[in-house]
């Protein structure tokens, strides 16, 4: 729900910029805050599921190991 929110809030805020960015004489600072929406609500969605993924598969790797080592110190 969260996402959903998130995407409508910048799908609005870039709209907007671009339709700022075309009435103007210097269409680069609509540009400009466009990509930059853009860019933050990729990286907040990256943020916490990548993270935490990663701890995962590192905590799956250390148990494998660890049961690799006990069946050959037999």
């Amino acid at each position: 729900m969260w996402f959903v929110i998130k995407l409508i809030i910048v799908s609005f805020i870039s709209t907007f910029a671009l339709f700022g960015a075309l009435g103007s004489d210097n269409e680069w600072p609509g540009l400009i805050v466009s990509s930059i929406v853009w860019m933050l609500f990729v990286w907040s969605c990256m943020g916490k599921g990548e993270k935490s993924s990663e701890k995962e598969k590192e905590r799956r790797i250390n148990e494998m190991l660890r049961e690799i080592d006990r069946r050959y110190q037999r």
